[in-house]
């Protein structure tokens, strides 16, 4: 079959996704700026928007501004990119504390290319409050349905990762959960599910993570540490980079 010059494949293939349709010159450069053929975009936005018409959505639960970006930050950059719509909801942002850190998890947000929400639990003290987190995730999971939440692993020692976790198991339960690992609080983890990573989306959680300028203090937060743990993941997975992940729970009828 031969193609006529204004109607090549990859542009006839492109006008069937909602989100691509009028832009093949962005997408053009998107590909450009990632460094990837960009036949390999189109056949991302195809096989994740053909026959649904509508984009995937993730959630991800971060009890505290950074968590998410720490814990899945790699995975985020690269469901972004595949088509998928992410919402991230921070619980606490320590306002008493770090006035700034609201806007450092917006810009970072920014970079990553999510949505997100900011709710007002105060840090330490969600197992007070733990009916009221449950609520707020009640409320959330009836606004809005996912295919894939992350949440903290179930051996994070900090409690109020582990009150998050412990509702979110009770809030979401048509869909498939993951735990992401904090290293600094998992003094045990089982991961037994690992999502691969590229250079460009490491760089990109990197990105993400120096927005956060009040949290450069911690030990933990060196950019050097954050690519030493993707590194080790994606050894174990024999790929360049990868995040390990708690599986808590699958829904297996998506993806036959």
């Amino acid at each position: 079959m031969a193609w006529k010059k204004e109607n090549k494949p990859a542009q006839f293939l492109l006008s069937i996704t909602a989100a691509h349709g009028d832009d093949w010159a962005a997408l053009k450069t998107s590909a450009a700026e990632q460094g990837r053929p960009v036949s390999e975009l189109v056949r991302e936005a195809i096989s994740d928007k053909v026959g649904t018409g509508e984009p995937r959505r993730a959630l991800v639960l971060s009890p505290h501004t950074d968590d998410a970006e720490l814990g899945c930050g790699g995975t985020i950059a690269k469901l972004v990119e595949r088509g998928w719509s992410v919402h991230v909801i921070y619980f606490s942002a320590v306002a008493e504390r770090y006035p700034d850190l609201a806007d450092e998890a917006a810009a970072s947000g920014k970079i990553l290319g999510v949505t997100h929400e900011v709710l007002d639990f105060y840090t330490r003290q969600f197992p007070r409050d733990r009916q009221e987190i449950l609520q707020a995730l009640c409320d959330h999971s009836c606004l809005r349905s996912y295919e894939l939440v992350f949440t903290p692993a179930t051996t994070d020692i900090h409690q109020d990762h582990g009150v998050v976790t412990a509702e979110a198991l009770r809030a979401f339960r048509n869909c498939t959960l993951l735990g992401y690992e904090l290293p600094w609080n998992n003094l045990e983890i089982e991961l037994n599910c690992f999502i691969s990573l590229e250079e460009r989306h490491v760089r990109k959680k990197l990105k993400a993570l120096d927005c956060y300028d009040s949290q450069k203090h911690n030990p933990y937060f060196d950019p050097k540490f954050f690519r030493s743990v993707v590194r080790m993941r994606g050894v174990q997975l024999a790929v360049p980079y990868a995040e390990g992940f708690e599986t808590l729970k699958v829904r297996l009828d998506g993806m036959l």
